[in-house]
């Protein structure tokens, strides 16, 4: 549960590295349980260049990669990347709508509440990436996938992105 890279690169040099090979901004994926999940801290060797970060939560790995980002002025977008902390994406992981089993609706919106107060106050935290790529779920032997401006709260994504940015909003306008 922590971004890649850090196993390679101190976290500083990989901030100023990518602004010096000319981007200004990164979306930085996160999943819910890497924020709701505060006790669980990544395995050392995902952080091997990072010696000062061993000890540390996931969230609060992610909280030092925002940080360092933000301070070589490099916008971030937070990117909700799925539910569970694994490698993303297929049709069948459960994680192609913005909720799932273990994270339902309500729990997305909170984390999406959550981390725009968190980071409201960090200039550089300039958007959010409401939730990676809706697609279909397994669904009794078939499949569910996302409509858009169907009416239906279980699949209609437009109205959820609405919900969503309203999370959002309404900690951060």
């Amino acid at each position: 549960m922590a971004v890649g890279g850090l196993d390679q690169q101190p976290l500083q040099k990989l901030a100023f590295s990518i602004r010096a090979l000319g981007f200004n901004c990164v979306r930085l994926p996160y999943s819910l349980e890497l924020q709701l999940s505060p006790d669980v801290k990544p395995s050392p060797r995902w952080l091997k260049a990072n010696p000062a970060l061993h000890n540390l939560s996931a969230l609060e790995v992610f909280d030092a990669t925002v940080a360092a980002l933000t301070e070589a002025r490099l916008m971030v977008i937070l990117n909700n990347h799925q539910g569970r902390a694994m490698w993303c994406c297929s049709i069948d992981d459960g994680e192609g709508l913005w909720y799932s089993q273990d994270y339902p609706e309500e729990v997305w919106l909170s984390s999406l509440s959550a981390f725009a107060d968190r980071y409201r106050s960090n200039a550089y935290v300039v958007g959010f990436d409401l939730r990676n790529e809706p697609r279909g779920v397994p669904w009794h032997g078939g499949h569910r996938s996302p409509t858009w401006g169907t009416g239906d709260n279980s699949t209609d994504w437009a109205a959820a992105a609405v919900r969503g940015a309203l999370a959002v909003a309404s900690r951060d306008p």
